[in-house]
């Protein structure tokens, strides 16, 4: 029998047992970093995490505008090779997807979708989830087309489980449907709204926001202050080279620097500051 006492080192038994499994290692490691980077916006590996998918961006940028022509005729190319007979039935060796790609998979696409759900985005979320969705499809076939070769010289190989296959795809449209949509911020918002506006009314009854704690409803929040007759949120590891957040102004429409404000509802409003490029 296991007692409250002894489940949580069963958990930790089983998370480490796991670890040490090639199949689960990655997608444990990857729920490890975004839990950091998710609960310390403003942390040593968030500011990693931006500075390293940048710094991947860039490198990838430049030789695609300089080879654009040859990368098109380069994709063009292993298409058609890829549509080979021989080689389709090289794939159609390869076992379906397991519960380790689906997990990571469903981790980046996780990340994805909360980068998207702050004002300004959260690029430390976005860049672990974009670059884990363009390097686990390479890092995944690589692993199985050496297994499929052992499965293949075992006389093992089948196919199965094909529906599996479409799961990663109808993950990452998903995603893009919401985020095409806005969902992730306004759900995210919409959640946030009634702890961010009591705290709000209680700065501005008050007249100082000393006192703002580190999260307000599902926001870290770097600093607050009292401007133009209302409260002004900084989210924490929003943007890049300006600050983002929101504010609340009772009264109305804020007067200082207008332009820099988006209308979210009757009260309050997004804005963005200026850019320290």
């Amino acid at each position: 029998m296991i007692t409250n006492s002894s489940f949580p080192s069963a958990v930790r038994a089983l998370s480490f047992h796991h670890l040490r499994t090639p199949g689960y290692r990655g997608p444990l490691v990857l729920a490890g970093l975004l839990a950091v980077v998710a609960a310390a916006p403003d942390g040593v590996v968030h500011g990693a995490v931006v500075v390293g998918t940048a710094m991947v961006g860039l490198v990838a940028a430049v030789p695609a505008a300089l080879l654009g022509p040859v990368v098109v005729l380069l994709a063009l190319a292993l298409a058609g090779l890829a549509a080979a007979p021989a080689v389709w039935r090289r794939v159609r060796r390869l076992h379906r997807p397991g519960n380790s790609a689906l997990l990571g998979t469903s981790l980046a696409v996780g990340a994805v979708v909360l980068g998207f759900s702050v004002p300004g985005e959260d690029y430390g979320l976005l860049g672990a989830g974009l670059l884990v969705l363009v390097l686990m499809p390479f890092a995944w076939l690589a692993w199985k087309a050496r297994e499929s070769n052992r499965a293949a010289e075992a006389g093992t190989g089948r196919w199965h489980g094909a529906w599996r296959w479409a799961v990663p795809p109808l993950l990452v449209g998903a995603a893009a449907l919401l985020i095409s949509h806005d969902v992730p911020r306004e759900a995210r918002f919409s959640m946030s709204r009634p702890a961010l506006t009591s705290f709000a009314e209680r700065a501005l009854a008050t007249g100082t926001t000393d006192r703002a704690p580190a999260w307000i409803g599902g926001y870290p929040v770097r600093d607050a202050e009292l401007v133009d007759g209302g409260v002004k949120f900084a989210v924490a590891g929003s943007g890049v080279f300006a600050s983002h957040g929101y504010a609340y102004f009772p009264a109305g429409t804020p007067t200082q620097h207008p332009a820099r404000y988006t209308q979210v509802d009757d009260r309050w409003y997004s804005w963005a500051g200026p850019d320290h490029f």
